[in-house]
C-alpha cells in the first residue's frame, strides 16, 4: 500500500473517486469543470485543506479530502473530512484505514486541534469504521440550502 498527499497530477483520479462516492450515496457525479478549481485550491492553498490518496497493488482506490475551518470553540484551526471513499473491491483491505490515519496525522501536523466529519446515519459500516479510528458521535449535522427562485 502507498499513501500520499495529492498533487496537481492526481486531479483526474481524485475527481473520479469522489464522483463514485457521490453516485454510491445516491447523488450525481461531480461537475468536473466546477470541481477542478476546488481541487486545486485544496492542494495549493495552505489555508484551504488537503487531499490524501491511497493505492493498493491494483490501483489508486481510496481518497480523503479535508477542509480547514476556524472556530472559537476550537481556539483556532480544525479540519473536516469532506469526502472519504474506498473502491468497493478494496474495502476491508486496510487501505481506508491507512488513508484516514495519514490524513489525521497530517491535520495534526499542520495545526488542527481536531477533525470532524458527517456521514449518513443509516451507514452503520462507515460509522463503525470511524469509531474504530477514535471518532465519537457529537450530534447531528444539518444543512441549509437557499431555495431557487
Amino acid at each position: 500500500m502507498n499513501v500520499w498527499l495529492a498533487t496537481t497530477s492526481d486531479c483526474t483520479v481524485v475527481l473520479d473517486l469522489v464522483s463514485k462516492l457521490l453516485v454510491e450515496l445516491g447523488g450525481s457525479s461531480l461537475q468536473m469543470a466546477k470541481a477542478t478549481p476546488v481541487f486545486h485550491d485544496l492542494i495549493t492553498r495552505e489555508d484551504a485543506g488537503f487531499v490524501v490518496l491511497g493505492k493498493t497493488d491494483h490501483a489508486v482506490s481510496a481518497v480523503c479530502t479535508m477542509s480547514f475551518l476556524q472556530a472559537l470553540r476550537s481556539h483556532g484551526r480544525y479540519a473536516i473530512i469532506q469526502e472519504m471513499y474506498v473502491a468497493p473491491k478494496e474495502r476491508s483491505t486496510g487501505i481506508g484505514t491507512s488513508v484516514l490515519r495519514f490524513a489525521l496525522d497530517h491535520a495534526l501536523a499542520v495545526g488542527c486541534c481536531f477533525v470532524e466529519l458527517g456521514t449518513p446515519t443509516e451507514c452503520h459500516r462507515q460509522i463503525q469504521f470511524y469509531e474504530r479510528s477514535g471518532f465519537v458521535s457529537v450530534g447531528a449535522r444539518l444543512r441549509w440550502t437557499p431555495r431557487a427562485s
